[in-house]
């Protein structure tokens, strides 16, 4: 249901999934033990498993092609809407998924005391509330959740993708009689997924409200009518919101067609409630979008490298590889022609070359050209009907089309749905390098980013390796990367790191005993030698070879 300005509702569209009585499973892995949030879910997935749940084809047989036209013209457009031809991507993010879901419900156990304990407390004061220094919020609970946003070209097939890979999971799992250490789930309706449209009007009250029609379709509640009231505040909305997704334990919440969401200082708004959720109520999240939101998560950027948990894929248009290959003799099975043909290399780059790759115009156009061929007369697809199946479907992509081959970034800004701004996109990749997937033609044009991404994880590896926590390290190897304007050798920065750790975070050093590095101790002994009887460090530690990465980071 939506909101028609008359303030009655309309119908809106809702991604429904399979709901199920809780059957619960033991687990191999410990920490996910005893949890029946996590019990209740179907077993981890194989990558064959994923394979073979998502790929979907047409039905089709040879006794097809002698039907009429008429009849094949509908054949036909079956492909639109039953093909799916898994990619390593959707692997990935089937992986990434599992462990955001179950992971996410590791600090949100319904059998934990801190579970009843959020709501006694209130969830408005736990989203008001500071942060212990443990990270854990007002009550004591530490967010076991992550988040990251998943950017790419219109066309290319973002949410289905997502929606695909959540249908695999149920959606709503009915719990009624887990117990464990005396304490009870009670009745339960664990919400494992929901996927919330963004408004068009990027207003944060309307997408609370979106929240609330969502669960009412699938649970059959009137969250709708219970808080949402004739001259509601947002902040109101927003704490209602927070405090349904706690009541039914959402493993992850998406937010689709999150670049319509306001930009400037309401978007810096917007971000501030999202990390809220996730942070203090452990919710993992996803937004997915064109290339437009990447301005949205711009204000988490200046923090990102301290602050923020949210890693990203950018799922670009498929390069001429053995992916696209791949795919092409996938799709080129379902001609519904009397004469078919095989794919040739000449066809191959003419689909290429009038699509470049995004994949919903590949399938368009197979599908068009099927069309033309049929309403021709003709029973057999040439590269002449092709073009002309191109010039007259893509003809209002053409222009974009044309600025895209080009690659000319002063056109290609015209068309920010299409194609990224590159320095927004390498920031990007600089600030979260942990967590950075570049699926597609993409890639190429930022491999630079890349291997700076690259650099800065191990430059943090070793300042832990010096006996830092991950938080400390990454303060630290941020802070001198803001001091270099330009790292030429990585052996030297490497030096300074060092020679950092051991000087000027020797107060904190001394303060705080780090227990994942044995030879902290010693360490510190020697830091201090040197630096009292003014020795080069490297010298010194080369001297004690403290530990053998040494050799290799400090040469």
């Amino acid at each position: 249901m939506g909101i028609k300005d008359n303030g009655e509702k309309k119908p809106t569209t809702v991604l429904m999934g399979l709901q199920e009585p809780a059957k619960y499973k033991d687990q191999k892995i410990g920490h996910y033990k005893h949890n029946p949030l996590i019990e209740a879910l179907p077993d981890i997935f194989t990558k064959q498993q994923v394979v073979d749940y998502l790929r979907n084809a047409p039905s089709f047989n040879q006794e097809e092609l002698s039907e009429p036209p008429e009849i094949r013209l509908h054949l036909i457009q079956q492909i639109k809407h039953a093909f799916m031809q898994p990619l390593p991507i959707h692997l990935e993010l089937q992986e990434k998924i599992s462990l955001m879901i179950r992971t996410g419900y590791l600090g949100r156990n319904p059998v934990s005391p801190l579970y009843a304990r959020q709501f006694s407390v209130g969830i408005h004061n736990i989203l008001k509330g500071a942060y212990d220094e443990n990270k854990g919020n007002i009550i004591g609970n530490r967010s076991t959740a992550s988040s990251f946003a998943f950017i790419g070209i219109s066309g290319i097939g973002k949410s289905t993708a997502i929606e695909n890979i959540l249908l695999l999971y149920p959606q709503v799992i009915i719990h009624t009689d887990y117990e464990h250490n005396g304490l009870s789930t009670g009745y339960l309706n664990q919400i494992v997924w929901l996927v919330i449209e963004c408004p068009f009007n990027g207003s944060r009250g309307t997408l609370c409200k979106n929240f609330f029609e969502a669960v009412d379709s699938i649970l059959g509640t009137n969250y709708y009518y219970k808080f949402v009231k004739p001259r509601m505040n947002e902040s109101d909305l927003i704490d209602k919101m927070a405090h349904v997704a706690a009541l039914h334990c959402i493993g992850v919440l998406v937010f689709d067609e999150i670049q319509r969401m306001k930009k400037g200082e309401e978007g810096e708004l917007t971000m501030n409630f999202f990390v809220e959720i996730h942070n203090k109520l452990g919710v993992p999240l996803i937004f997915v979008g064109t290339y437009k939101a990447i301005d949205l998560f711009s204000p988490l950027l200046a923090n990102a490298r301290r602050a923020s948990a949210m890693g990203a894929k950018f799922f670009d248009r498929m390069e001429k590889d053995k992916k696209w290959e791949f795919f092409m003799n996938q799709l080129w099975k379902f001609q519904w022609l009397k004469e078919p043909i095989p794919l040739t290399k000449e066809m191959n780059e003419l689909f290429y070359k009038e699509t470049l790759g995004i994949t919903d115009l590949v399938v368009n156009l197979f599908m068009q050209a099927q069309y033309l061929t049929i309403s021709l007369g003709k029973e057999q697809l040439t590269e002449k009907i092709v073009k002309k199946a191109a010039e007259n479907n893509l003809k209002l992509l053409k222009p974009m089309l044309t600025a895209l081959r080009a690659g000319d970034p002063q056109k290609l800004k015209k068309f920010d749905d299409l194609k990224p701004d590159w320095i927004g996109v390498d920031s990007y990749i600089k600030a979260i390098p942990e967590d950075i997937k570049l699926e597609g033609a993409i890639s190429k044009e930022h491999e630079k980013a890349i291997s700076d991404a690259k650099e800065f994880v191990q430059y943090i590896s070793l300042a832990q390796n010096l006996g830092l926590t991950r938080k400390e390290a990454v303060d630290l190897v941020s802070k001198l990367l803001d001091e270099e304007n330009d790292i030429k050798d990585n052996h030297l920065f490497n030096k300074k790191i060092a020679e950092r750790v051991l000087s000027e975070n020797e107060p904190l050093r001394a303060k705080k005993k780090r227990k994942h590095f044995t030879n902290d101790s010693y360490l510190h002994v020697i830091g201090l030698k040197a630096i009292k009887e003014k020795k080069p460090l490297i010298e010194e530690l080369k001297k004690v070879n403290v530990i053998a990465p040494f050799n290799e980071f400090l040469g």
